[in-house]
């Protein structure tokens, strides 16, 4: 899986917008509560209003995180 694989995955939530919300995450995720998405993925990430995530940036954390683990 791709950074461009994971971003389209989210846009596809957000219907093409440059952003998603904590909520539209964790569904794609498939996490039942969304404080813990907030902060299991999103608590590094920079946010619009306290709710709006940039989707490169969410999808550049996954893939960070793949990376690291991957290395371990």
């Amino acid at each position: 899986m791709t950074r461009q694989d994971i971003r389209r995955a989210l846009a596809k939530v957000g219907e093409t917008q440059a952003f998603i919300t904590a909520a539209q995450f964790a569904e794609v995720m498939g996490i039942k509560t969304v404080n813990h998405a907030k902060r299991a993925f999103l608590s590094g990430l920079e946010c619009v209003d306290g709710k709006y995530y940039f989707i490169p940036d969410v999808a550049a954390e996954l893939i960070s995180r793949r990376v690291i683990e991957e290395d371990t």
